[in-house]
């Protein structure tokens, strides 16, 4: 006898936030590629749960010193991103960082972006603004639900031409 699985099929708003957050890890990981510290770069993955449309569950999940990002379904099965950023004291390189970061999140969830108007998607019931606190935590963890993902360092232009001007 053949065993079925059923699998839903996602709404197009589901769809559509889906795209647009990992259109907004990959931006997020080229924004910390950038970093030369690699301990920053070191990111926390989790991959959800068997099924995607499980109700109040991460389905994927970023965790990294600077950046905190989540795709998670809720309870009324519409999915939401939530995010945090590391708060710093004084301005500095991970504050323009953040605040890039800040910007393509909304860019890229933005009406303009998407076919489907999903502007309420971003979950601001909280902000995470201690992501380092919250990467030491799920790293003392033993990596339970995560796996270590460390973005490769890619200089930047301005970066290889002050080296050249050096040498």
């Amino acid at each position: 006898m053949k065993k079925t699985t059923k699998t839903k099929l996602l709404s197009p708003y589901n769809q559509a936030v889906k795209t647009a957050y990992f259109k907004i890890v990959k931006a997020a990981k080229t924004l910390l590629s950038t970093v030369e510290r690699h301990e920053l770069r070191c990111t926390l993955i989790r991959k959800g749960q068997s099924g995607e449309n499980t109700l109040n569950t991460t389905i994927h999940e970023l965790v990294n010193p600077i950046i905190y990002l989540s795709l998670e379904c809720d309870a009324w099965e519409n999915y939401s991103i939530h995010f945090g950023i590391e708060q710093f004291q004084q301005e500095c390189e991970y504050s323009m960082l953040t605040a890039k970061f800040l910007r393509i999140l909304y860019r890229l969830t933005s009406v303009e972006q998407t076919t489907i108007n999903i502007d309420d998607c971003i979950n601001t019931a909280y902000i995470i603004t201690d992501c380092s606190a919250l990467y030491e935590a799920v790293e003392e963890s033993q990596f339970k639900n995560h796996s270590l993902e460390i973005v490769p360092y890619k200089q930047t232009m301005s970066k290889r031409k002050q080296m050249k001007a050096v040498a």
